[in-house]
């Protein structure tokens, strides 16, 4: 990191190197107290595995490193009344409840809102407007609501009655009960952040279409919805400020680019709730461009699918069913072969493990893998069937050699495949 901070970006104030518990607590103890001094606001610290071999060994999940973890200082509280209870639309729908608070001063910010986190929150603590409350800045960043002074009623507070309609569409909510959505696809509210979610690197990757553009383009009455995408014109792109000839030709052709995508990517671009790349590379490889006729029962059959996901999925395809035949209509994403479709193999219907330095890398391992019909998982366990190791693979090999899992070197696996 010395080479980085000589490049001239910023040093962290403090940084060591820890033998034991101790010595992160001593570390934790001295930034707490000079917190204030710094020439930045923290909300903690970040300890790290000081070793690149374990991090790779230890991965990742979908959202954090595992050899990761954030330690955060103590928030400051203060006291103040609720006076009204706000609506957010998000990207994916979700409707978030907003505390419009009494303007309260918390270590140099003045706060004026603070979240509600979701409508079962509001129950559960008993929530009302008018309500005096303890409020606290969360990790120094989000302010929350951790208490109801319920002693300081007056009489005069009001129970808030949770919505049933999107408060921007108008359309009808779906109650998943800590999550409320607005499945409405065409939302004023969901169609800026849908856009820059389906032209996002893990979707359908359009180069150039970052959310400044996609905002312009929402400004200037260009697009309404991701399908307007492909109805835009050279014309309509050159009357733009700032959008030159070469540019505008570049954005258009990296928007025709994105037809015929992965069928995974297609469904993950469309942002549909608890339905990410996991997922949506599952429901192509059960059921490829006919997820959308899937019944239920079919649905919980998929390994990983739980109650909650495949409610989200079918309320989803039920709002949203004609959009989704649209735009597979101007997309024509390239249906995957399905389960039933690949040829029988090794690994066809195995879990497989991968660990160690290969002869590629392990993603083009991985999704070789995946199209022979195998799941890839990232931990051992006794549902493991085969974990194939490379140079130096560490404690996965350990662990499968004590469960008794089948291991094979990236060679065999090649051979197998013969």
């Amino acid at each position: 990191m010395d080479f980085i901070y000589n490049l001239g970006f910023k040093a962290p104030p403090v940084r060591g190197l820890c033998e034991n518990f101790d010595d992160i607590q001593a570390i934790y103890n001295e930034m707490n107290t000079n917190r204030d001094n710094y020439a930045m606001m923290l909300d903690g610290m970040v300890i790290k595995v000081d070793q690149i071999e374990a991090q790779e060994e230890m991965g990742y999940t979908v959202k954090f490193p595992r050899w990761a973890s954030a330690y955060k200082f103590p928030a400051v509280e203060k006291i103040t009344t609720i006076n009204a209870i706000s609506l957010q639309v998000g990207r994916s729908g979700a409707v978030t409840p907003v505390a419009i608070v009494e303007p309260t001063p918390i270590e140099g910010v003045v706060v004026e809102r603070a979240s509600l986190h979701n409508f079962d929150e509001i129950e559960r603590k008993d929530i009302r407007i008018g309500d005096k409350v303890i409020i606290l800045r969360s990790g120094d960043v989000i302010p929350k609501i951790v208490k109801v002074l319920t002693q300081e009623r007056s009489g005069n507070e009001s129970v808030y009655q949770r919505p049933t309609v999107c408060p921007v569409c108008q359309s009808e909510l779906f109650d998943e009960g800590a999550l409320t959505k607005c499945q409405n696809l065409s939302c004023e509210a969901r169609v800026v952040n849908a856009i820059i979610y389906f032209a996002s690197k893990g979707c359908l990757n359009i180069d150039g279409l970052g959310d400044k553009i996609v905002e312009t383009l929402f400004k200037e009455d260009l697009v309404h919805n991701v399908e307007d995408l492909f109805d835009i014109t050279l014309e309509q792109l050159l009357a733009l400020e700032g959008f030159k000839e070469k540019k505008s030709k570049n954005l258009l052709n990296a928007i025709e680019s994105a037809k015929n995508p992965e069928c995974w990517r297609f469904i993950n671009a469309l942002g549909i709730e608890h339905i990410g790349e996991v997922g949506s590379k599952s429901l192509c490889s059960e059921f490829g461009l006919e997820f959308i006729n899937a019944s239920e029962e079919a649905l919980l059959n998929i390994d990983g699918f739980g109650i909650e996901m495949v409610a989200s999925l079918l309320e989803f395809i039920r709002v949203n069913r004609e959009h989704i035949e649209r735009l597979s209509t101007i997309l024509t994403p390239v249906a995957p072969a399905t389960k039933a479709d690949i040829q029988e193999n090794a690994f066809k219907g195995k879990t497989v493990v991968l660990t160690g330095s290969m002869s590629v890398s392990r993603g083009i391992i991985k999704s070789m893998l995946e199209d022979l019909g195998a799941k890839v998982a990232s931990s051992v366990s006794k549902k493991t069937d085969f974990l194939i190791y490379g140079e130096e693979a560490g404690s996965k090999y350990d662990k499968a050699v004590a469960l008794g899992v089948t291991t094979l070197t990236e060679e065999t696996m090649h051979s197998m495949l013969k």
